[in-house]
């Protein structure tokens, strides 16, 4: 039902009064659908990329229904392309910045449709016809990190039907980047809303008397039989007869199954209720049956085996032909035969001499294949021949020497011994002098390579104190934990850094390398004392950090107000190779009334320029005191 309105006789109805008859009717049916809780989009309207190349557009299935808060019934018949690429209000909806992420939400709200323009009594243009349509629209949220970017608050006069995600650079909306989880569809009846009657329930005890409270008890039981918290009990679960087993319920089951697998009785034992299949096998094998009928063909093999022992398994009952030098007919009889021979020590028979080897190539002495005593023999003769030599041959001026480096000239034992010991002597104390074997001085040659390496020292063990020398055509490097691989340095311990120290004839220069990389072709940080120009400080590269004190201080002489300026002039401590990226300034103390932060200016490699104006009343004095920091 509706709101009335009486029109009555001879009235002149105005177009408010025509308007408010057909306005309370149209207003009964939208109460009717909020009353019945008629909201959301019943049915179309489904958010899909859009075809056939997806772009930053998407698509919206038809035909749709759907009724907004208000009551009022939204409709289209043909499908509907959305353009995401700009918000309702024109404007772009990229995403600025590459770490971040935007979520768009795209609404569907009630509109009329004007139509069939008609001129009225006042001669005003109005629309007659006024049908009702739709509005499509984009709304975005602010840009957030990849995560935790908010979503687009809902509309209370109109519907959400999906969120969509952006980020930086995406030029197309995929099924992925659609998320219709807050979209505003129509539900029926929430089953919080529709009742049970639970009173003649045994197991579901929801917590009221509604759908969802019997559905979340269901889903407690349902969760607490799965976890094994509530089960049935053995003895209430059915199970079918099978085989030699009789009962009809699982615990019945079991219980005959372990009972009868446990039997021992004659005919009736457990293992005579377990099948095998045949092993074949020779000369005896297993035919199919079960574990019962194979032990007792088993056992009956065994002792049939067994039995034969004393007669049938000694050694020397076991034939076996003679061969070689052995003569005997059994195992037992060869075997002593053979443990005798091999023992044998008598001249012309020993067990060496029933012993094979193959030849053995050498020069100047070889063996031939044959006997072991004949091999042994003429090593022995070999051996025997070099000692004898070796009284008159072996003399260390009669041994030859070669020299594989290269570094001897003498071609004799003896010559290349004295030529070692000379060159010994003249870098060390010899042995009958003081410091025996301690260096004297250390000479090199030219070694060559980018970085000739002087000294490597492990001394400490650990490779964190790794300390080196190493030599180039103009400098001297001292390094700890840092060795050079031509092209580049290489750490030896990889949780601690890498320092360095560079001298030449025109500078000195103290190096850092701060990051755990294995290997690195530049120093990141140094600090360079130039030698050969009147300059005497340092300068330093890289990656730094110059901070200091600085102050300014104002003091108006007049009775009158008036405005001071100050002004000074900073030095970094260390000359950088750059001016610094950032100069910031922090407060230690400053006067009442000072106004404002000082003013930074003229940066470069040496310092700045901090100046102020204060406005002080008369005879007044003002300062302020604070440091900077310069990052390089």
């Amino acid at each position: 039902m509706s709101h009335r309105v009486d029109y009555f006789f001879r009235q002149k109805v105005t177009e408010a009064e025509l308007d408010l008859g057909f306005a309370l009717l149209e207003q009964a049916d939208r109460n009717l659908a909020v009353d019945l809780g008629l909201v959301g989009v019943i049915t179309g309207a489904q958010v899909t990329p859009h075809e056939p190349v997806a772009d930053l557009s998407v698509d919206l299935t038809a035909p749709a229904r759907a009724y907004d808060q208000a009551g009022q019934r939204i409709a289209f018949g043909t499908g509907q392309t959305v353009d995401c690429g700009a918000d309702w209000q024109g404007l772009p909806t990229a995403v600025a910045t590459t770490t971040h992420e935007r979520w768009l939400g795209v609404f569907l709200r009630f509109d009329r449709q004007l139509s069939d323009p008609r001129t009225d009594g006042n001669s005003q243009q109005v629309y007659f016809r006024r049908d009702e349509s739709f509005e499509l629209l984009v709304r975005q949220a602010p840009e957030g990190p990849i995560g935790a970017a908010p979503r687009v608050a809902l509309e209370p006069e109109e519907l959400l039907l999906c969120d969509i995600r952006l980020r930086a650079g995406q030029t197309q909306i995929l099924a992925s980047d659609i998320d219709p989880s807050r979209r505003q569809a129509f539900v029926v009846a929430r089953a919080t809303a529709v009742g049970v009657d639970p009173g003649l329930w045994s197991i579901l005890a929801p917590a009221t008397p509604t759908v969802q409270a019997a559905l979340d008890a269901a889903d407690g039981v349902l969760s607490e039989h799965l976890s094994a918290v509530w089960r049935h009990s053995a003895a209430d679960i059915d199970c079918a007869p099978s085989g030699f087993v009789s009962g009809t319920t699982v615990q019945a089951v079991v219980t005959e199954l372990i009972d009868k697998l446990a039997a021992s009785a004659p005919g009736a034992a457990g293992a005579s209720r377990i099948g095998a299949d045949g092993i074949p096998g020779a000369p005896w094998a297993l035919a199919p049956g079960t574990v019962d009928s194979q032990l007792a063909l088993v056992v009956g093999l065994l002792n049939q085996h067994a039995g034969a022992v004393a007669g049938a398994h000694p050694a020397s009952a076991v034939a076996a032909a003679p061969h070689n030098h052995l003569t005997s007919t059994s195992v037992q009889g060869q075997l002593q035969e053979l443990v005798t021979d091999l023992r044998s020590t008598t001249t012309g028979v020993a067990g060496a001499s029933l012993v094979g080897t193959e030849a053995v190539a050498g020069a100047p002495t070889a063996l031939p294949a044959g006997p072991l005593s004949t091999a042994l023999a003429a090593l022995l003769g070999a051996i025997n021949g070099h000692v004898t030599k070796a009284a008159s041959a072996h003399a260390a001026s009669a041994v030859s020497v070669a020299d594989a480096g290269g570094n001897l000239t003498a071609s004799q034992v003896e010559a290349a011994l004295a030529e070692i010991l000379d060159a010994f002597k003249g870098g060390h104390f010899r042995g009958n002098e003081t410091d025996a074997g301690l260096h004297r001085s250390l000479r090199q040659p030219a070694l060559g390579g980018s970085k000739a390496l002087v000294l490597d020292s492990a001394a400490s063990g650990d490779n964190a104190s790794r300390f080196r020398i190493y030599a180039d055509a103009s400098s001297i490097w001292f390094t700890v934990n840092a060795a050079w691989v031509d092209p580049s340095w290489r750490r030896d311990a990889s949780v601690i850094a890498s320092a360095a120290i560079r001298l030449s004839a025109i500078d000195l220069e103290f190096l850092h390398h701060g990051s755990m990389a294995p290997s690195f072709d530049a120093w990141s940080r140094s600090w360079r004392l130039p030698m050969d120009a009147p300059a005497g400080f340092f300068v330093a590269t890289g990656a730094m950090a110059v901070h200091g004190r600085v102050g300014l201080q104002w003091s108006n002489a007049n009775t009158a107000p008036q405005a001071l300026s100050a002004g000074t002039a900073v030095t970094y401590r260390t000359r950088l190779a750059a001016p610094p990226s950032s100069v910031t300034l922090g407060v230690l103390s400053a006067s009442a009334g000072f106004v404002g932060v000082p003013v930074v200016s003229l940066v470069d490699p040496d310092g700045f320029v901090l100046s102020s104006t204060q406005t002080l009343a008369g005879l007044a004095t003002a300062w302020w005191h604070g440091f900077y920091l310069a990052i390089a």
